[in-house]
């Protein structure tokens, strides 16, 4: 009986641990803010709220062919918003407007945002500055971190030893989303390469941005999006935010809300960082965060994904034409299959998360499109089907 006991007590620790909860849940699923602790962020005192524009009889073709395309895609929530009006509104069966949604990885943006408001109030001196003046504790793990810039750590440009894409319970990935302490996650990392030298996502990346925004404020992470975005912003939703079993924010994912309230983080950067009147953040960290021409080269600034824009033709004849109407000047590429390719600047950008999980910004139309749910059953999202409508509107 004792040896028995002995063993349920074993289990019962190992439960807990990383490699354990990840065979036990595997691949992350929108029902896992269940399986974690969380922390509750209040609704504003002052809520914000888009307009209604549904029914609108110059959107009508834009809702039918929305809803013929929606069809058995695990779409969730599908919300188009433009100039500040939702015209088109989608929910899944028994969900509705007041329904939280996990974000996954569109949370990194709120922590992008985060550090340039950080910046901006002087807190951090700038995105050049280096990690481990504000984290001294990691110049002992390696001496790289002494090049390691907050930008590189924004940028995903990091060269941190973390590994994001293994199919293994025993990957970085799996410890930081399933493990019990990411503050020792943090405290024990290490670095694989020069840092500034490629772009490698990793999501530990943000949680290192969260634990030097808790080090310069002296506040948690879910306390400081409260008071700098989710009441200014006039959140409609109590969101909830997971934690892992220290009460550490999972900073790099995790934020529960309503996807209004989604897009108001976009509405943020379409205003170039003013709400109402009040300079949230500084139009200068939007500019840059934004930039085109950065976005294009980089591909991800921030914490935020640039879109794609590229666009095919059949012969090359075509695509000097569609180019000439354009008034573009844009080089075109011969493809493998024998078409050809022009891929053209764009302005657009978005928040993402693994499951499909998009906030789409569009500046030149004044768009916003919120997209929730499960994997798709058809590829539309990422670089096609989402900047598509937000171009043509």
């Amino acid at each position: 009986m004792k040896k028995i006991c002995l063993g349920l007590i074993a289990i019962g620790l190992w439960s807990s641990c990383a490699p354990i909860r990840a065979l036990r849940w595997w691949q992350p699923d929108l029902s896992d803010s269940a399986k974690f602790a969380k922390t509750k962020i209040d609704k504003a005192v002052v809520p914000f709220r888009f307009t209604q524009a549904i029914g609108q009889q110059k959107y009508q073709e834009l809702s039918k062919y929305l809803d013929t395309q929606l069809i058995n895609t695990n779409t969730n929530v599908f919300l188009v918003i433009k100039n500040d009006s939702i015209i088109y509104e989608r929910y899944a069966e028994k969900l509705n407007a007041n329904t939280l949604h996990p974000s996954f990885s569109v949370a990194k943006s709120y922590i992008g945002t985060l550090v340039g408001m950080a910046i901006d109030k002087g807190l951090i001196t700038g995105a050049d500055d280096l990690v481990i003046k504000y984290l001294p504790e990691l110049k002992k793990n390696d001496p790289r971190f002494g090049k390691l810039t907050i930008q590189h750590v924004l940028d995903m440009r990091s060269g941190l030893d973390f590994d994001e894409n293994k199919e293994t319970p025993f990957a970085g990935i799996a410890k930081l989303y399933y493990g019990s302490s990411l503050r020792n996650q943090i405290a024990k990392l290490k670095m694989k390469r020069e840092p500034g030298l490629s772009f490698e996502y990793q999501s530990i990346n943000t949680q290192l941005l969260a634990a030097i925004l808790e080090r310069v404020s002296g506040e948690k992470v879910p306390a400081l999006l409260s008071k700098y975005l989710w009441n200014p912003l006039g959140a409609e939703s109590d969101a909830i935010w997971s934690l892992d079993d220290q009460k550490t924010v999972k900073a790099f994912c995790c934020l529960n809300a309503t996807a209004a309230d989604f897009a108001k983080l976009g509405r943020l950067y379409l205003k170039k960082g003013n709400w109402q009147g009040k300079q949230l953040v500084s139009t200068q960290w939007i500019n840059t965060t934004t930039n085109a021409d950065v976005l294009a080269k980089l591909g991800y600034k921030n914490q935020w994904w640039a879109n794609n824009n590229t666009r095919y033709f059949k012969d090359s004849v075509s695509a000097v034409q569609a180019l000439n109407k354009l008034k573009l000047n844009a080089p075109i590429k011969k493809m493998s299959n024998g078409s050809y390719a022009v891929k053209v600047k764009t302005n657009d950008y978005r928040a993402e998360g693994i499951l499909g999980q998009i906030v789409y910004v569009n500046p030149d139309n004044n768009v916003i499109i919120v997209r929730m749910g499960d994997y798709a059953n058809k590829n539309l999202y990422f670089n096609g089907f989402i900047p598509k409508i937000g171009r043509e509107l």
